[in-house]
């Protein structure tokens, strides 16, 4: 199973790639993995998601307006 979530109250944008359980999470910085029992990553979560990268994508668009590659 894999899907895309984003929690907006939360501004996390969650990954999930693997429908096993949890067993344990680890976290640094603004990322938190998910692993199974058998310490395979079952979801990623970002956290500050529109804050970090949201600004760095509308920046990027603007680029491609302003300057279009042809």
């Amino acid at each position: 199973m894999r899907k895309i979530l984003y929690d907006k109250d939360a501004d996390a944008l969650i990954v999930v790639v693997s429908d096993k359980k949890l067993e344990y999470e680890e976290e640094t910085d603004n990322l938190i993995v998910g692993f199974s029992k058998d310490n395979e990553p079952i979801w990623i979560e970002i956290l500050d998601f529109r804050k970090r990268f949201l600004p760095e994508v509308i920046n990027k668009i603007v680029e491609r307006v302003n300057h279009p590659v042809l």
